[in-house]
């Protein structure tokens, strides 16, 4: 829980895409965007979160290069 996730950059680190409300262009999709544990193993968790966020990321590609908020 050290990235937690919101939409209030002044409660939270990244939105619910994973990117970050202060630093432009960044992402964070690893576990510590989740308040908990998730259970044992993680990967598989870990691994659909960072799928989520590649596919939001090329799928936003020209705003994210530009470094616009969708």
């Amino acid at each position: 829980s050290t990235c937690r996730m919101g939409e209030d950059p002044r409660l939270h680190v990244v939105d619910s895409w994973g990117r970050s409300h202060d630093v432009a262009n960044l992402f964070v999709a690893d576990m510590s965007v989740f308040p908990t544990s998730v259970g044992v193993p993680p990967q598989i968790t870990t691994a659909a979160l960072a799928d989520r966020t590649g596919r939001w990321i090329a799928a936003n590609w020209d705003a994210v290069r530009a470094g616009r908020r969708v």
